[in-house]
């Protein structure tokens, strides 16, 4: 029997074409590039068997999730395959059955930001840094959302009192520099809240960076309009200096639209970089990594990191071992240029914070000859390079054995070519 993700229950060909009959509907029922259209004709879970052949899994999902609410801008749907089960771009907008089970291991908040906030909305992990929680909206509730416990819950509306409580935080607190913007999405909210919120940051002295962290770049690229470029701009200055930090997690995100958007943040003087999750199933290959990446690049997209899955309710079916993300940066590693390969990153349960993983490239020291010994991430092969002659850092490597050294000399490189 096959995998209830690949059982199709209607066998009428009219279905398909009923979908398409809806999808082109809605496509066609309003202003296409409006952002405040596309947000008020947002598609619902319970809508979602009109735009898409369901499997029995995926009804259940919808019926049953214990996540965040399911919706999804008719743009981002657009890109969406209604037939294909497998779709990337659907296994985000969709639920599934594993959605609907609380696992042993996962947690609402596996990061502990509720213990880490000292004031409502705001998290502070790290000594200089401080995350503000600014809007409880999305464009798209995406599947994977690590913040599912607060997004699409009116409850977790920020007020202006709210807000102004984070700024009397930050303003007492000297050793803040740099503010995240997140959610939910930032730019979810009207132009004059995030003017007035970019105001209160440059007011405060001591804080000199703001970073947005926004997916409408990706699904709702319509929302990055001039107006708004023109109110960042603004306050894109010498006392604060504005990044953007999205979310473009498979090739097919990557359309003109989307361009269009980051050359706008662009030219307001906002650098943006890409934050992508590793999601079984939807980009956890590193030919799937690689084509996303080239995309971005082309976009003028500088890669930034990319995300270990997060242990919250229901995200069984997109967490990969994690082995999957060291095997894909060795992949990409002599592919692409740096600048669009990401550091793999775990978010430490607990609040531990975040660390980068990567693969062996540095075997260790091979202490008798003051060697430090290296594999090729672009070729394979060994190389090697010496240790100067006054250090005093030698115990501090790990060391290879001299077995290993002289199963290996014979094809290591140094600078004069292969060793003799």
């Amino acid at each position: 029997m096959k995998p209830a993700d690949f059982e199709i229950d209607s066998t009428d060909p009219s279905f398909v074409s009923d979908i398409d009959r809806n999808r082109n509907e809605l496509f066609s029922s309003f202003e296409w590039t409006d952002p405040k259209a596309q947000l008020q004709n947002r598609v619902k879970g319970i809508e979602l068997d009109r735009y898409f052949r369901l499997t029995e899994s995926e009804r259940i999902g919808i019926r049953d999730t214990i996540r965040l609410n399911v919706s999804a801008t008719p743009y981002y749907l657009s890109l969406s395959d209604p037939n294909d089960p497998n779709c990337p771009i659907r296994r985000m907008i969709v639920p599934r059955e594993s959605e609907s089970v609380f696992s042993p291991e996962e947690s609402a908040d596996p990061l502990h930001e509720e213990r880490l906030s000292p004031v409502r909305g705001l998290t502070h992990m790290y000594p200089d840094r401080v995350l503000l929680f600014t809007n409880h909206e999305c464009s798209v509730y995406c599947r994977h959302c690590m913040r599912g416990r607060k997004v699409s819950d009116s409850k977790e509306r920020m007020t202006s009192e709210d807000l102004e409580l984070c700024f009397e935080y930050i303003r007492s607190h000297p050793e803040i520099r740099d503010v995240v913007l997140s959610g939910g999405d930032p730019l979810n909210l009207n132009d004059t809240k995030i003017d007035r919120i970019l105001e209160n940051l440059e007011s405060i002295e001591h804080v000199r960076i703001c970073r947005l962290g926004t997916r409408n770049p990706v699904t709702l690229p319509f929302r990055i309009t001039k107006e708004l470029c023109g109110i960042l701009e603004s306050h894109n200055t010498d006392r604060l200096s504005i990044f953007c930090n999205t979310q473009f997690n498979h090739a097919k995100e990557c359309t003109p639209e989307a361009k269009e958007a980051i050359l706008r943040l662009l030219k307001a003087g906002v650098s943006v970089g890409n934050q992508c999750v590793l999601l079984k199933g939807v980009n956890d290959s590193g030919e799937t990594m690689l084509e996303l990446h080239k995309k971005l690049l082309e976009m003028r997209v500088r890669a930034y990191y990319m995300y270990d899955p997060e242990l919250i309710p229901g995200s069984r079916g997109f967490r990969t071992p994690l082995a999957k993300g060291i095997e894909i940066v060795d992949y990409m590693r002599g592919k692409i240029a740096g600048m669009g390969i990401p550091s793999f990153v775990n978010d430490l349960p607990g609040g531990g914070g975040k660390i980068t993983l990567g693969p062996d490239w540095y075997l260790g020291y091979y202490k008798p000859e003051r060697l430090h010994v290296f594999r090729s991430a672009l070729r394979g092969t060994y190389h090697v390079s010496s240790e100067p002659q006054d250090s005093t850092f030698e115990e501090s490597y790990p060391e290879i054995s001299s077995e290993t050294w002289e199963g290996i000399r014979s094809s290591c490189y140094g600078v004069r070519g292969k060793l003799e």
